[in-house]
C-alpha cells in the first residue's frame, strides 16, 4: 500500500483536481483507492460524494472518537472517500493539547486494505495537516509553472525538514499542473523546474476548463468526458500520469 500526499503550501495549484482525477484514473485501473480529504473546505468530497460531508468525518477519526472505517464512504467501484467536514479546525486544537494523537491516523491507515491512499491537502501548515504527514510515506507535489515556483518548493521542503525531523517523506514526484504551453514562458519554467529537480518532475495536466465543468457536476473528469461525449486533453493527461504513477506493476482485472 502506497500513501501519499498531494501537497503544496500555495493554495490554487491543483490538489483536489489531482486527487480526484488521479484517484479514478488508478481505480479505472483497477486498484483500490482511499482519498481523504483533509481540507475543511471539503472539495475533493462533495465532488466524489456529491452530497455534503456528515458526520463522522476526519475531524472525529483525529480525535478518536470513531474507528477510521466508520468515516469512509465508498464513491466509485474501486474508491473510498474519507470526508472532510467545516470542523475540521476543531481537530488541530484538540491535536495541540494531545500530542500523541498525531501518530494515530498513521496506525489506522497502515491496517487497511488498498493498493493507494491518498490525502487531499489543504494549503497551510497546521496540526492537522502533520497529523496526516505523519501518516504518509510519500508526497505528490502539484506546481503551478509562475514565477518563484521553484523557490517556493524549496521552501515548502526546509519546513517539511524542520517539522518533521523523525518521519521521512519520499518526494515521488512534482506534476507540472494547469500548463498552458501556448506562451513560450511556460516553456521556459518548464525547462527551470527540470533542470532543478530532473526525473521527479512528471508528466504535464495541461489546462482544460472541463475539469472545472466537471467538478461543478461532482464528477470527475473522466465520467464528464465521457457524458459530454468530448474529448478532454486533461483526461488524457490524467491517464499517462496514472500509467506513470502505477508503473509496470500487473493491472487486476
Amino acid at each position: 500500500m502506497r500513501r501519499i500526499s498531494i501537497l503544496n503550501f500555495k493554495g490554487g495549484t491543483g490538489k483536489s483536481s489531482l486527487a480526484e482525477n488521479l484517484s479514478y484514473a488508478l481505480a479505472l485501473r483497477g486498484r483500490r483507492i482511499l482519498v481523504v480529504d483533509c481540507d475543511r473546505q471539503h472539495n475533493s468530497s462533495m465532488t466524489l460524494l456529491a452530497t455534503p460531508p456528515e458526520s463522522p468525518t476526519l475531524t472525529q477519526v483525529l480525535k478518536k472518537e470513531v474507528d477510521i472505517t466508520r468515516a469512509i464512504r465508498q464513491a466509485r467501484e474501486g474508491l473510498d472517500v474519507l470526508p472532510a467536514d467545516t470542523d475540521l479546525d476543531t481537530a488541530s486544537s484538540y491535536l495541540l493539547i494531545h500530542h500523541q494523537a498525531s501518530k494515530a491516523l498513521g496506525k489506522a491507515t497502515r491496517q487497511l486494505d488498498y493498493d493507494y491512499i491518498f490525502y487531499d491537502h489543504a494549503g497551510a501548515y497546521t496540526p492537522t495537516m502533520e497529523a496526516v504527514l505523519l501518516a504518509s510515506d510519500e508526497m505528490l507535489i502539484p506546481c503551478e509553472l509562475e514565477a518563484y515556483a521553484v523557490q517556493g518548493l524549496f521552501d515548502m521542503f526546509e519546513k517539511l525538514q524542520e517539522t518533521l525531523e523523525d518521519h521521512e517523506i519520499k518526494n515521488s514526484g512534482i506534476i507540472p499542473y494547469a500548463v498552458d504551453m501556448r506562451f513560450s514562458i511556460t516553456t521556459q519554467y518548464l525547462e527551470e523546474l527540470r533542470e532543478e529537480f530532473g526525473d521527479l518532475v512528471l508528466p504535464v495536466i495541461r489546462t482544460d476548463s472541463s475539469v472545472t465543468l466537471a467538478q461543478s457536476h461532482q464528477q470527475t473528469i473522466f465520467e464528464y468526458e465521457a457524458e459530454q461525449r468530448i474529448r478532454s486533453r486533461a483526461a488524457e493527461d490524467f491517464r499517462v500520469l496514472a500509467e506513470t504513477i502505477d508503473g509496470t506493476q500487473e493491472v487486476k482485472e
